[in-house]
Order: structure tokens, then C-alpha cells, then sequence
């Protein structure tokens, strides 16, 4: 059996819309804590990426208190109020001490905080920077109180400002209205449907279509995007359809697609976090397996979460046993390597025959060294490696 698990963006898709939502909520926010025109550079962008921070609600959360930190570090006498925007009002006064935050330093330096998610690692990292430069705890009280405005709860619509005004150019102004049932705050078409392209050639679609309905491959997409979840009752707010909209753009609505959404409705009936599931856990890689050996919705997922958890054997993954089974990842950032490589050590715990070949995709910079410090073959397009992939399979 042949198993191939596609990223969506940076793989299938070249994730245009994203990364300018991503800039332009940056360059908002930036604005509004006094740091007019600045442009997200790509090369910060990938540094998030490369160090497993890949969701633009907590990068975009990082940028702002870089930010409000670096203001904050450069006048000693400034006294943040607890209130967001009264505290970016108070940061866009003049006078101000303003130096240039690293961004990609703020990344790397998160990224080292293995452990926990991204936001909290950065709200720890935070944290200790802000005590270790203000000996007056009242001070840095006032420094936490914005953090945790800011980082505490990033992927939760009413608690994160930075997801809300992101989501708006997700998905456009009159979606935005519609799937949340709020008004939107700007005028802005869906950034996913005008930007996003196919990040492979039609060949190469049609020929993982034509080798999915041969039964040579069985493939899955897995990505962090969200998704409409299993359950149609589920909560809207939490699952706008932007992996959908990737899907049709593509042209691959055919493949089972395992997201965020999905992840989102296995933790809240487990009473867990999206994270505990999400990828890089090993739960999201395993959902996408079963997914792509035929389990629908729910199922695959109760049989990934079973397993990993309770070490139970659900089907399909019964059906393993059968004979060797190999796992081909495409990926462009390490969180899905992660994921999927803990799950292919966990079947094998079970004397499960399973083999695994990791395909990187990333032009170059440091995506490319963190793929390759995994031990994936990277390659530059997503053609070339799926050319790659089909000379080993035949």
C-alpha cells in the first residue's frame, strides 16, 4: 500500500493570499503601534516557518509584540494600559524611542522554546525578556497584560484581534460577515481566491488523480488551514472553508482532506486544545493516513486519536498488517515531518511494516536547511518531487 500525505500550502498550492493577509495585518497593527509602512519581507516569513511557527494568527501575534516590546524596552517611562487599543494609541505618540525589532530573531528564538505552541513559547519568551530588562514588577505586569491580550488565546475569534482582522481578508468582507456573523471592519475581496495558485502543473494533478482512482497511491491532503469540520452542527466560527477553497483552486476536491477544522472538533469532544491534536502531533498525520486508506470523517479520526492515546488498533489501520506499507510526506515546513514521522515510530512500536520517505519542498534559505536537518530530500518544486516519488514507486 502506498501512502502519500500532501501539504496544502508551500506544496499543492503557492500560498498567495495568505502571505499578503499576513503583511497587511502586520502592516495595520504595525501601524497602529506607531510603525507606519512597514512590508513583512519573505525572508522573515520563512524564518516562522522554518522554526514549526507556520500559523499566520500567531506570527502576526509575534510581529506586534515585537513591536510593542521594543517601544516599551526603549522608554523606560512608559506605562502600557491594559487595553489593546489604548495601549497602541499611547505607542503611536510622539517623541518615542522606536527601534527596528528582528523579527526573524523573535522566530528563532521562539522556535528554540520546544515543548509548547508557538504562542506560548513566544508568551514565555516574552515574559522572561520583560522581566530580565524591567526590575520593577508593576511595569512588567503592565508589559503581560498587553502579551496576554495579544498571544494568550491567538486562534480564538473573539479573544484574538489579530485573527479577526486577518480572517477579513481571508475570506473577503461579505464571507467574513457571513461565516462569523459580525460586521467586517474593511472593504476587502477573499485575498485565497484572488492570490492562491496551483503549486503543481495539471500533469502532475491529473496524474495523482490517475493513479488515486487506479489504486496505485492513496493519497490524503493534511494541512493547518480551516476546514468544515465532520460534524455539519459543529461550531461555524471555527471552521471557515479556506482548505476548500484551495481544493478547488487546485483541482483536487477528490482527495480526502484532513485540516484544521476536523482537528478542532476531535479536541473539543476530547476536551483537549486544537494543538494537542494539531500537527505536528502525531493524531493529525494518522487522521490523514485513514483518511487516505478510506476512513471517513469521524472515523479516521477516533482512530487516530485511539491510538495514539490508548494504543488501540481501530480499522483501518487493521489493515496494515497485510503487508509492508509505504508513506511518502510532501511538505515544506518541518511541523508535518515532525507529525508524520512520530506516527510512522508509533506504528512500528506495533511491529507495524512501514516505511517512510520524506519529500521537502523549499527553494532555498533556512526552510531548506530545517527540511533537510530531518532527514527530507528537498527539492525546489513540487513537480520535481513528485517526479522523484513516482521513480520510486515504479
Amino acid at each position: 500500500m502506498n501512502l502519500w500525505l500532501f501539504d496544502l500550502d508551500g506544496v499543492l498550492i503557492r500560498p498567495g493570499g495568505y502571505r499578503e493577509a499576513l503583511r497587511r495585518t502586520v502592516m495595520h497593527f504595525s501601524a497602529l503601534a506607531g510603525y507606519p509602512q512597514r512590508r513583512l519581507e519573505e525572508s522573515a516569513i520563512e524564518a516562522f516557518e522554518a522554526h514549526g511557527i507556520t500559523c499566520e494568527w500567531d506570527i502576526a501575534g509575534i510581529c506586534l509584540m515585537a513591536e510593542v516590546y521594543a517601544v516599551w524596552k526603549a522608554n523606560p517611562a512608559l506605562r502600557l494600559p491594559p487595553d489593546l487599543d489604548a495601549c497602541l494609541s499611547l505607542l503611536r505618540g510622539a517623541g518615542l524611542s522606536r527601534p527596528e525589532p528582528d523579527f526573524a530573531g523573535w522566530a528563532r528564538q521562539t522556535g528554540a522554546l520546544s515543548g509548547d505552541t508557538p504562542a506560548a513559547s513566544a508568551v514565555k519568551l516574552f515574559k522572561q525578556k520583560a522581566g530580565d530588562a524591567e526590575p520593577d514588577p508593576a511595569r512588567a505586569g503592565e508589559f503581560e497584560s498587553v502579551l496576554t491580550a495579544v498571544l494568550g488565546r491567538p486562534r480564538e475569534f473573539p479573544h484574538s484581534p489579530v485573527m479577526r482582522y486577518f480572517q477579513q481578508f481571508t475570506l473577503g468582507s461579505r464571507a467574513y460577515a457571513e461565516h462569523y456573523r459580525v460586521p467586517p471592519e474593511i472593504e476587502t475581496p477573499s485575498l485565497l481566491a484572488e492570490l492562491d495558485r496551483p503549486g503543481l502543473s495539471d500533469d502532475a494533478r491529473d496524474r495523482i488523480l490517475d493513479g488515486q482512482s487506479q489504486k496505485r497511491i492513496c493519497s490524503a491532503i493534511i494541512t493547518a488551514r480551516p476546514c468544515r469540520p465532520p460534524d455539519p452542527g459543529a461550531a461555524p466560527g471555527d471552521s471557515p472553508p479556506e482548505a476548500e477553497i484551495a481544493q478547488r483552486i487546485i483541482g483536487l476536491e477528490k482527495l480526502p482532506l484532513v485540516g484544521a477544522g476536523q482537528m478542532q472538533w476531535l479536541a473539543r469532544r476530547r476536551g483537549q486544545i486544537i494543538d494537542a491534536y494539531l500537527k505536528p502531533s502525531p493524531v493529525h498525520s494518522l487522521a490523514a493516513l485513514a483518511a487516505a486508506m478510506g476512513a471517513g470523517g469521524p472515523d479516521s479520526l477516533d482512530a487516530a486519536r485511539a491510538f495514539v492515546e490508548e494504543g488501540k488498533i481501530l480499522p483501518p489501520f487493521d489493515r496494515f498488517s497485510e503487508k509492508r506499507s509505504d508513506i511518502a510526506v510532501f511538505e515544506d515546513s518541518p511541523t508535518g515531518v515532525i507529525g508524520t514521522a512520530s506516527a510512522v515510530d508509533l506504528l512500528k512500536r506495533k511491529a507495524i511494516d512501514v516505511r517512510i520517505s520524506l519529500y521537502g519542498v523549499a527553494a532555498g534559505g533556512e526552510k531548506r536547511a530545517a527540511l533537510e536537518s530531518l532527514g527530507a530530500i528537498v527539492f525546489r518544486t513540487t513537480d520535481e518531487a513528485l517526479a522523484e516519488a513516482w521513480k520510486s514507486l515504479s
